[in-house]
């Protein structure tokens, strides 16, 4: 009897120390980061999915419980997430996770964001003040953020820093391969034109050298108009775009009508991990984003 209890225990022990760490992570992308360097020392929280639009998550419930309890949290930052995080910080009352507190990681802070307004004037739509916030399409941004990870969780766990930063290493190593292989395979997408929905692929196409032509809302957060999408067709035409791509948590019809009247592939792209049956992981939304254009590419 002893024995069992003992077991019992062992078990039940092993399992909390397993999980030693909360993490709470505002999108798939940095759950999915956030694994590669904590691995099994953490229980790791995605607030949203690859179906739902950032801009606009309602501040549940469910989310102040989870970053209550949270060790660490990782957004994207450049106000992405200026409409629902604040709320759930100060609802929270977490002692360990607070705005401009240590244990949150905005990666916008550590890396150069791109398309920053030089003008902020709300009849220009919904503009980010600090630059293009959907900055994980870029691989060299999650390197940046890895060893920002690595080292906030070893300030938190400080018996297991060996443990983080072998593990930010190693991911290192091998996505860096990867990104290699990916600008090799993407070439023939270099200076390809191309129409979005919104801008939330520019750091994809930034990094593959992949031209923005239009995009589909008139302006950004504006839903697309008869008037605008009409006009896109000249648009289309005169710089040869190659294809109009959209975001699973996009409606796809003015893509699809752009494309009926145009003769130009739609496509879904999946934004984040998740995003479709083949985006399991980091290493996968980029493998399938570059298949997927390079696709839409052929004739």
């Amino acid at each position: 009897m002893k024995k069992i209890i003992f077991i019992f225990f062992s078990v039940l022990l092993g399992h909390t120390e397993a999980f030693a760490l909360n993490i709470f992570a505002c999108e798939p992308e940095w759950a999915a980061l956030a694994k590669e360097i904590a691995q099994d020392k953490a229980d790791i929280y995605s607030a949203t999915t690859a179906t739902q639009d950032v801009h606009f998550i309602q501040a549940r419930p469910s989310l102040i419980a989870q970053i209550r309890k949270a060790d660490l949290v990782i957004c994207s930052g450049a106000d992405l997430e200026v409409g629902w995080l604040p709320l759930i910080l100060r609802k929270a009352g977490s002692s360990k996770v607070q705005e401009g507190g240590d244990n949150l990681i905005y990666a916008s802070y550590y890396i150069d964001t791109i398309e920053k307004p030089v003008r902020i004037d709300r009849a220009d739509g919904d503009v980010h003040p600090d630059g293009n916030p959907h900055l994980h399409l870029n691989p060299y941004n999650l390197l940046k953020t890895a060893f920002v990870i690595a080292e906030k969780l070893a300030g938190i766990d400080p018996e297991n820093t060996a443990f983080y930063h072998e593990n930010e290493k190693t991911f290192r190593a091998v996505f860096w391969e990867h990104i290699k292989r990916w600008e090799r395979k993407a070439k023939a997408l270099n200076g390809a034109s191309v129409i979005t929905n919104h801008r939330n692929m520019s750091y994809l196409f930034d990094w593959l050298k992949i031209k923005t032509a239009g995009t589909l809302e008139p302006k950004p957060g504006i839903p697309a108009t008869s008037k605008h999408l009409s006009e896109l067709t000249e648009t289309v035409r005169k710089n040869n775009v190659r294809f109009i791509a959209y975001a699973p948590f996009e409606s796809p019809k003015p893509a699809q009508w752009l494309s009926g009247q145009t003769g130009v592939k739609a496509i879904v792209l999946p934004y984040t991990v998740g995003g479709n049956g083949q985006t399991k992981t980091l290493f996968d939304l980029f493998e399938n984003s570059i298949d997927l254009m390079l696709q839409a590419m052929e004739k």
